[in-house]
């Protein structure tokens, strides 16, 4: 229920004499001043980061480091996969520290009645997820976004939400002694109890039609990585390694299909003009130890630098759609590229760094030039790249690639916080056998997914269920434990979608979504599911959330929704077929 007992009595209950309007005007928690409210409030005082398992949010961690150590501001880290870890987190540690900071986790849960806090905790909450939680919006103080009003959309009004409970089942004292009888009275009374009780009836049907409007997709806004540099900025105490850790939280939205690409092209423009900035700001001119990062346009292939140009083309989720390189024909197809191209297949398939120096700078000219033959359009698109040395190249995407090998293929007795730690040792410029290293799983990743997607339309593993398509990793099949980590289920389900999509000939195959089933547990016997929009929306936008949320609750099956991002979702296997025929019921 969103009745303000839920936020203007708590103000009430601490002895805040405060009207309904002025709470309305006083208690939007949006931080204005992120230098001055953020930064330098938090001067002098311990505080506890809570930082979410993903890219974007060990980037963000990352600057923000880097920045604490000028003011010598002490902090505790805890690194968040699900609510359950911010519980525990908080219970640890909410009786040292009054202040945390909270990275890409939080914003779209009511935190303070979520971790039953104390009135003199504060929360700073920075999260890309949408939509943001109205408790935290229209918090008392204990809540502050870091983010902007501009990137939470389509926010309803207060009075529009949140109601002041008024008296209404008090009996008013009847006097008769202005003449009017007693029974008159009553009816005058009971017929003003009426309109009252009609008007809350429209308020409330209209509360529930703006609620479900604001609630019904899940999405991303910007990166918590740029708001943070943007903050270094003001404090000119930015530099080319803090901006490199932007781009590469940016490059990961754009890669995982967080954001849509018209987000992407706005994002990389401000991001270009730091770089000229930065660049000319430096004084390092010796190669061996100056820093370049230089905007550029890239390809759609996965780490061809790092790759054979072979296997890059062929394991790439972009040209092997286009191309169908799954299938015999598709393969003949790719070898016919490469001729086309110049390239002897001997060059093809050595290293990029080993093959000749004239082919690799004809690479990307080459392939442009092909790509409409090919079916290869938009194969180009605009990146950054960093340098540094005379061999240490990388665009954006491989340090994207090489983090979700870290923190998604490791070995299994590897702890989160060890993976995390691991990867911010990553992006730093002395570890680099760690990025190589990791670059080499992310190969391996590739490889996995590209022989799963062949296999499952092989097979004709992909079932169509009226309103959506499913697809269902068995716990025989190889690898199947690397696809209970969230990211490199993202990616598969990308994959398989758009080969789907691609191969099939139903001419609906475009605006059906896709849902994606993997083991999780095996011993407690759970799946994870995701749901992904189907391609013709061409947007990120999610309603399986609450789809899910629902069909489990029409078949009252016991299901965590334990993740910060609620497109997964987490099931007993054995109440999968159930699930899935609830949800074609809701969807219908």
């Amino acid at each position: 229920m969103f009745e303000v007992g839920h936020l203007f009595w708590r103000l009430l209950k601490r002895g805040y004499n405060v009207s309904l309007t002025e709470f309305v005007y006083i208690f939007t928690m949006y931080v204005d001043d992120i230098k001055n409210d953020f930064y330098e409030f938090l001067s002098g005082k311990r505080i506890f980061l809570m930082v979410h398992y993903d890219i974007d949010s060990i980037c963000a961690c990352k600057i923000l480091q880097s920045l604490l150590r000028y003011k010598h501001i002490l902090y505790s880290l805890a690194v968040v996969k699900g609510k359950e870890d911010l519980k525990v987190a908080y219970r640890e540690n909410c009786n040292d520290v009054k202040y945390f900071v909270l990275l890409n986790c939080g914003g779209t849960i009511d935190i303070v009645e979520e971790l039953e806090a104390e009135e003199d905790i504060t929360f700073f909450i920075l999260d890309s997820h949408r939509p943001t939680d109205l408790c935290n919006i229209y918090s008392n103080g204990q809540v502050r976004l870091l983010s902007t009003p501009e990137e939470d959309v389509a926010v309803p009004e207060f009075h529009d939400v949140f109601r002041e409970e008024s008296d209404d089942e008090d009996d008013e004292e009847i006097d008769d002694s202005d003449g009017e009888t007693r029974a008159a009275k009553r009816r005058r009374l009971d017929e003003e109890e009426l309109i009252k009780r009609r008007e809350k009836r429209l308020w409330e049907d209209n509360r529930d039609k703006l609620m479900f409007e604001y609630c019904q997709f899940t999405y991303h806004a910007r990166a918590s990585a740029i708001r943070i540099f943007e903050l270094a900025w003001k404090l000119n105490k930015d530099d080319k390694d803090l901006l490199w850790l932007a781009i590469v939280a940016l490059t990961e939205q754009m890669l995982l299909g967080k954001i849509e690409n018209t987000h992407y092209t706005l994002e990389i423009g401000p991001l270009q003009a730091h770089a000229t900035r930065l660049q000319n700001k430096t004084n390092d001119t010796d190669v061996m130890t100056s820093l370049k990062i230089s905007f550029e346009n890239d390809l759609r292939l996965t780490l061809y630098r790092h790759w054979s140009v072979e296997s890059s083309l062929k394991y790439s989720m972009f040209p092997a759609v286009k191309m169908k390189l799954w299938s015999l024909k598709g393969d003949k197809k790719l070898h016919e590229l490469l001729a086309d191209m110049g390239f002897p297949l001997i060059q093809s398939k050595q290293s990029f760094h080993s093959m000749d120096l004239q082919l690799r700078k004809e690479f990307r000219p080459s392939l442009e030039k092909l790509s409409e033959k090919y079916g290869l359009q938009d194969i180009v698109y605009a990146s950054f790249v960093l340098q540094y040395g005379y061999r240490n190249k990388y665009c954006a995407s491989d340090i994207v690639f090489a983090l979700l090998a870290i923190l998604e293929s490791s070995p299994m007795d590897k702890k989160p916080s060890e993976l995390f730690n691991l990867a911010l040792d990553c992006l730093s410029r002395t570890k680099r056998e760690i990025l190589n290293d990791a670059i080499d799983r992310a190969k391996d990743i590739s490889k996995t997914i590209f022989k799963t997607v062949q296999s499952a339309l092989d097979m004709k593993q992909i079932i169509t269920a009226g309103p959506f398509v499913y697809f269902i990793i068995q716990e025989g099949c190889p690898n199947w434990y690397m696809f209970s980590h969230l990211h490199i289920l993202l990616m598969l389900a990308h994959f398989l979608l758009r080969a789907y999509v691609a191969m099939s000939r139903n001419r609906k195959a475009a605006t059906l979504p896709l849902i994606i089933s993997a083991p999780k547990n095996l011993e407690t016997g759970t799946c994870i599911l995701l749901g992904i929009p189907p391609l013709c929306e061409n947007s990120p936008k999610n309603f399986f959330g609450k789809a899910f949320e629902q069909a489990a609750e029409r078949i009252n099956c016991d299901s965590s929704c334990d993740f910060i991002d609620t497109s997964y979702f987490e099931i007993h296997t054995k109440d999968r077929t159930r699930f899935f025929d609830a949800l074609t019921a809701l969807l219908s």
